[in-house]
């Protein structure tokens, strides 16, 4: 035997001893796996619409501990399509309908060091509920103390890139203003509160809008109370102001260790001028908050749902700029200790009517919630949307809508 293939015998020996070591150290893994089933019948469409399929996603994500105080995230989703999405050649040759291997969502460097943490790269950052939610690149500075503060930065489109030196840069008319997100938040926690104040800003291509906010949690024993609150202001565009003030209050029962029953309440000021523009968050909106359908199965926020419901009209497919007025009610009751039902049932009016055809909308949801064995779940929720409308040039009077998901959940 050569010396030379003895010492690459000896050098893979080694790796192949240290490198289990390594990973088990340094790289910490998680994730999810789902496959789920959809089912919609929608008779907003010009003719009654009804559909059916299934879908998966795995979600794999890691963090790399370099050394005291400096770690490497990232996160990623493979597989995230419809089945039967590829024209009948196989999933395992066209990934998706986007021709993209996988969507990298997370993929950020920390640095901590005494009371300061720097996070920088592609990373999720979430204001309150509704008043700054992105996926984005950027920096994030907390400070802590006995008020942490948090600042951040993002460019959510650069304008300026190298692309552009190279194809335009003759030509100065063509470059636009970079579009930015940036803000701060401060708050404290106790052990049964939780407050914080935050504003956030987004700019870019003639827009600049502001918002200022506050979220406030207690937990009062059985008793839990959370209300938020945002306004917002500044040009959504030249000739357009932004507008928006909206409130959000849930108080939530602790009925028995087996039952707990809650409430809502929603206000959202709209607007009929053709000079102004509602808001209700800003960012990419990439996390996503479908609050009239939280019921804790894994299904909300997804292809059922509505998203956010401050703008009415939008989120339920009208004109939009109509606020709401809204209440909610809702129950959980843990039927055994593997098992878990829950409903709501919500009632919602435009704030401001004179520029949709929308009246109201009753919003009914079900689920069902059971753990199949450790770290397994099966998610079950049907969701009802009654709306009473004027019919309109593309969708008849009064029409429903009829969702039912079901989903299979592996956590890793």
């Amino acid at each position: 035997m050569s010396r030379f293939l003895k010492i690459m015998i000896v050098l893979l020996t080694i790796a192949a001893v240290a490198t289990p070591v390594m990973a088990e150290d340094r790289l910490s893994l998680g994730g999810e796996m789902r496959v789920r089933g959809w089912y919609l019948d929608d008779e907003r469409a010009s003719e009654d619409y009804t559909s059916s399929f299934m879908d998966q996603r795995l979600r794999i994500g890691g963090k790399f501990n370099i050394a005291e105080g400096v770690s490497v995230t990232f996160r990623f989703d493979e597989t995230e399509s419809a089945w039967g999405d590829q024209a009948g050649y196989g999933s395992g040759r066209f990934v998706d309908g986007t021709d993209r291997p996988m969507q990298w969502d997370r993929a950020h460097l920390d640095i901590t060091k005494g009371m300061f943490h720097l996070r920088a790269g592609q990373q999720f950052l979430q204001f309150g509920n509704s008043a700054f939610d992105a996926q984005d690149n950027g920096l994030v500075l907390n400070i802590k103390g006995s008020v942490p503060v948090t600042l951040f930065w993002m460019i959510n489109d650069n304008n300026w890139s190298e692309i552009n030196t190279k194809t335009v840069y003759s030509s100065k008319a063509n470059y636009n203003s970079d579009d930015y997100y940036f803000g701060a938040k401060a708050g404290f926690k106790a052990d049964t509160t939780a407050v914080e104040g935050y504003l956030a800003g987004q700019t870019g291509n003639g827009e600049e809008v502001f918002v200022v906010g506050a979220n406030g949690k207690f937990d009062l024993s059985a008793v839990k109370l959370e209300a938020e609150f945002e306004y917002f202001t500044g040009d959504a565009a030249e000739n357009v102001d932004a507008i928006g003030t909206q409130l959000f209050v849930d108080a939530s029962v602790a009925a028995s260790e087996a039952f707990t029953v809650g409430g809502q309440l929603y206000y959202a000021l709209g607007t009929d001028k053709a000079d102004e523009a509602q808001y209700y968050c800003l960012g990419n909106e990439f996390g996503g908050w479908d609050s009239m359908f939280i019921l804790g199965t894994g299904l909300d926020n997804e292809k059922a749902g509505m998203g956010r419901p401050w703008d009415l009209g939008s989120a339920l497919g009208y004109a939009g700029n109509t606020g709401i007025m809204a209440v909610r009610g809702y129950a959980s009751f843990k039927a055994s200790d593997d098992m878990t039902l829950s409903g709501s049932l919500a009632y919602a009016e435009p704030e401001e009517d004179s520029n949709t055809a929308l009246d109201s909308a009753i919003l009914v949801a079900l689920g069902m919630k059971y753990n199949v064995m450790a770290n397994t779940s099966l998610g079950v929720q049907v969701e009802y949307k009654g709306i009473s409308a004027d019919e309109t040039s593309t969708m008849p009077s009064d029409p429903t809508v009829l969702t039912a998901g079901a989903g299979l959940f592996v956590n890793f």
